[in-house]
């Protein structure tokens, strides 16, 4: 059983994708006319292009830190391969930002883990990869800093996962080794590789909403569906 347990923040401890699509679709209808064509047909068009664009982590790492700017792109890309107006990219990209960033929510049960896991005694830590203003953002929004003994923010920190540097920095903040830290997270990627990389152990969170396919290299150690699951887990023996 671990003395330290590190956690991802976006789509694990905060609702980040929960309306993602209402706000795309606030954003495309608004825009929809201008272009002369129908709001859904744009919104495949961004959809198509931001999964082409991320689908290589690895090779688009350092757009993390500029999510806003690799948004505006990718909606770029979406409307020159529509051939619509590639100009009025800001507008939409601006649109959906103001649009999703209050949909922003935190899990029902993620409080409640968090303070859990506290009071057992466990060290934590926050580990979360984007901009450093957007993520302090959220982090002061729902009040999260005070349920941690250590803060790891990409944009602050310089790296993000799954470097190892991150790890390691968190490992050494609340004074643990590998093999005594789990690390919760949603994305195979970053979360997962990025804990095994280091011999930390991987719990794989996906919310009802992700799919371990069978053709991937990256095996969680532990997979749950929600935040309450995990205490049950870490009793198991």
């Amino acid at each position: 059983m671990p003395r330290a347990i590190f956690f991802d923040m976006d789509d694990t401890i905060l609702d980040t994708s929960g309306g993602l699509e209402e706000a795309w679709e606030i954003a495309c209808r608004d825009v929809a006319p201008q272009l002369g064509c129908d709001w859904s047909q744009l919104r495949a068009a961004i959809r198509r292009e931001a999964m082409e664009f991320w689908k290589d982590e690895a090779a688009v790492g350092h757009w993390r830190v500029r999510l806003v700017e690799a948004r505006e792109h990718v909606v770029k890309l979406a409307l020159a391969a529509e051939g619509m107006d590639p100009g009025l990219a800001p507008r939409i990209n601006d649109r959906y930002g103001e649009e999703v960033g209050g949909r922003i929510k935190l899990f029902d049960d993620a409080l409640a883990t968090l303070e859990h896991c506290r009071a057992e005694g466990y060290r934590l830590a926050l580990l979360t990869n984007g901009p450093a203003d957007m993520q302090r953002g959220k982090i002061a929004r729902f009040d999260l800093e005070k349920h941690f003994d250590a803060v790891v923010i990409e944009g602050v920190f310089g790296h993000g996962k799954p470097n190892r540097e991150v790890f390691d920095h968190a490992l050494t903040a609340v004074d643990v080794r590998p093999e005594e830290a789990w690390h919760v997270g949603d994305n195979l990627y970053a979360d997962v590789g990025g804990a095994k990389n280091v011999g930390i152990h991987a719990v794989w969170i996906h919310r009802e909403r992700l799919e371990l396919r069978e053709d991937l290299l990256i095996t969680p150690d532990r997979v749950i569906g929600h935040l309450h699951e995990l205490p049950g887990v870490l009793r198991e023996p």
